[in-house]
């Protein structure tokens, strides 16, 4: 009996070292199939003040697109659980390489929360510190190397909510020439109101890297509420998720992660050092495009809508427009929080209203006006693109 016992629970021991290893090769090889390597012509590691370890890299111009050197480089920065692949996942779904074919200088920025992090690394990402540190850190370097006195600042979610908190605090208004918001909304909600009940100090990190990594092979088979959450499944060319899943996500650090929890439990405002973020944007002058999604439940128009509004709110003459992707509003299909960056029309219908904003003048249809103050919904449509050239789909990875 004490034979078959322990011959029995070797067995179980085997099979479950046997499972594990299987496991293991099985994520190693997606990862290897769909990893997709992109070249940069910077890569450099830059130390904060506070010593924490941040990432600029500098998107090549391909061969036969004319500089702009009139123009101020351009800073990506992304959003959170994500790092500088956010906006340049594939060459033909990248803002980045976009803006880089019309011969503009581009910048990304891997914040900390986008790097892989040792232990001792995970307590210093606090929003705060990004917003003391990180952006100011990077666009001092970026200004430096490039010899320009301002840049044009792109933030996709988290990315946009940083500049809202560092405008007058950490950078200062001269340093940015125009500002494109990409999803970032000003207010955060949430349906979960225990989370009110919970202190932040009991919430653990997400380990979305390897979650990520682990079903990204079979991401796309079945879309589920999760999909829907984080995209619009609808709007995802085939093959891109994977890819995100597997080149894009980072942890989410329990230190961030109570950041965000604290506002969404309490009355929704972001807050740095005890003020109220969307006070600050009162004040600035920056010209500035804000894009939402029209099914985005991450940053809903409404919360992104909060920065707008707050935007400039002391300045009328301060240019500012704001757009909703989706169908009422004349785009494809209706933009969900992911697809923001890599949906299947972004080129026509992202991509370029961004590139034209970022010109070397404001436009006719950019300048302040009654509807950058009401936003007729008219006036949103008539602004979209209405071309009816399909998006062409890239030869990706298979499942």
């Amino acid at each position: 009996m004490v034979w078959t016992f322990g011959a029995t629970l070797l067995v179980a021991l085997a099979l479950a070292v046997l499972a594990a290893i299987g496991l293991w090769a099985h994520l190693l090889y997606w990862v290897k199939r769909l990893t997709l390597p992109l070249e940069y012509s910077v890569e450099e590691v830059l130390r904060t003040e506070d010593g924490a370890p941040i990432e600029i890299r500098r998107v090549p111009r391909p061969d036969g697109a004319e500089a702009q050197p009139d123009l101020p480089p351009i800073l990506l920065v992304h959003g959170l659980a994500a790092n500088h692949r956010n906006q340049d996942i594939h060459p033909d779904y990248s803002l980045a390489r976009h803006l880089a074919t019309l011969g503009r200088d581009v910048w990304l920025l891997t914040l900390r929360s986008g790097r892989l992090l040792t232990r001792a690394e995970r307590r210093s990402v606090r929003f705060s510190a990004m917003v003391r540190y990180d952006l100011p850190c990077a666009i001092e370097a970026i200004l430096e190397r490039t010899g320009a006195r301002s840049l044009d600042y792109v933030g996709f979610s988290m990315g946009g909510m940083l500049l809202y908190a560092a405008l007058g605090r950490s950078v200062a208004g001269d340093r940015v020439r125009r500002v494109v918001i990409v999803g970032s909304p000003g207010r955060l909600t949430t349906p979960v109101r225990l989370m009110r009940f919970l202190p932040g100090r009991l919430l653990p990190g997400v380990p979305l890297r390897l979650m990520a990594r682990s079903v990204a092979f079979a991401s796309e088979w079945l879309p589920t509420p999760i999909h829907h959450a984080v995209a619009n499944p609808r709007n995802v060319p085939p093959g891109v998720t994977r890819l995100a899943l597997v080149n894009c996500i980072e942890d989410i650090p329990a230190a961030l992660n109570a950041d965000f929890a604290a506002w969404m439990a309490s009355d929704g405002e972001i807050r740095v050092d005890g003020e109220r973020v969307l006070d600050g944007l009162a004040s600035v002058g920056a010209p500035a495009l804000f894009i939402a999604g029209s099914a985005d439940r991450i940053a809903p128009a409404s919360a992104v809508r909060a920065a707008f509004d707050a935007w400039g709110r002391d300045r009328p003459e301060t240019p500012k427009r704001f757009l909703v992707l989706g169908r009422d509003f004349g785009a494809r299909e209706d933009y969900g929080h992911g697809d923001l960056a890599v949906g299947a029309y972004t080129g026509v219908e992202l991509f370029e209203p961004i590139a034209r904003f970022l010109g070397p003048d404001l436009q006719a249809e950019d300048a302040p006006g009654p509807e950058t103050g009401a936003v007729a919904l008219e006036a949103i449509q008539a602004r979209l693109p209405t071309s009816d050239e399909t998006a062409p789909m890239p030869d990706l990875p298979a499942a």
